[in-house]
């Protein structure tokens, strides 16, 4: 009975150790993953995509300011005309008439602002999804598993006018750092960034027109 229970334990343990030595050897030959970086800095300044955008975004905000001045001029024109009315109570009336519509002018370009700052929000995430979809076609056309975006060598930010010390500015900011070295070889930026000014250059890729804010 205890040379049957001698085997047995023999028997699993030699089981133990090939599994073992298998799966070990299994993960020595698998092939690493190919990994590429890009630079997102550079990506930003370069593609057209980010040009056509910001000038629509000034666009809109150009037309606000517009309005909203034009709007300031004409209740300014009208508290000047008032101002000759000799009748006192249609002086008041009018004085309270326009300064009713300057609440409303605030209110209305309170609401403008928010309009603005939503749409410059959807037009960064756009950007990025666009950035994103560019980068997964090139990955699979160059053979990359993984892009990851190359932070090793960013300028570190240094705001005096916040209430954080200078010092906990940058650690906090290095502590978000994830890649530290990039292979220049695996580099992608400039590839991504000429995908993506060509196929803004086909006439598919035609500007849509900016909406009336």
């Amino acid at each position: 009975m205890k040379k049957t229970s001698f085997i047995v334990a023999v028997l699993i343990a030699s089981t133990c150790v090939a599994g073992s030595a298998a799966f070990t050897i299994g993960r020595l030959s698998a092939q690493p993953s190919a990994v590429g970086n890009v630079d997102i800095r550079r990506i930003l300044d370069k593609i057209q995509l980010r040009g056509e955008m910001e000038i629509e975004l000034t666009q809109m905000s150009n037309r606000f300011e517009q309005e909203l001045k034009t709007r300031k001029e004409q209740i300014e024109s009208r508290a000047k005309e008032s101002d000759a009315v000799t009748d006192p109570a249609e002086r008041q009336s009018l004085r309270d008439g326009l300064a009713f519509e300057q609440l409303q002018l605030k209110e209305w370009a309170t609401i403008k602002q928010m309009e603005l700052d939503g749409e410059q929000a959807r037009r960064w995430e756009n950007l990025y999804r666009s950035i994103v979809g560019e980068a997964d076609k090139l990955a699979q056309s160059e053979g990359y598993q993984y892009v990851l975006v190359y932070d090793g060598t960013s300028e570190f930010q240094r705001d005096r006018r916040s209430q954080m010390p200078l010092s906990q500015q940058v650690v906090e900011q290095i502590s978000r750092r994830r890649v530290l070295y990039a292979a220049k070889a695996d580099d992608l930026t400039e590839k991504l960034i000429q995908r993506m000014n060509n196929s803004r250059a086909t006439p598919t890729a035609a500007v849509a027109p900016v909406a009336a804010p």
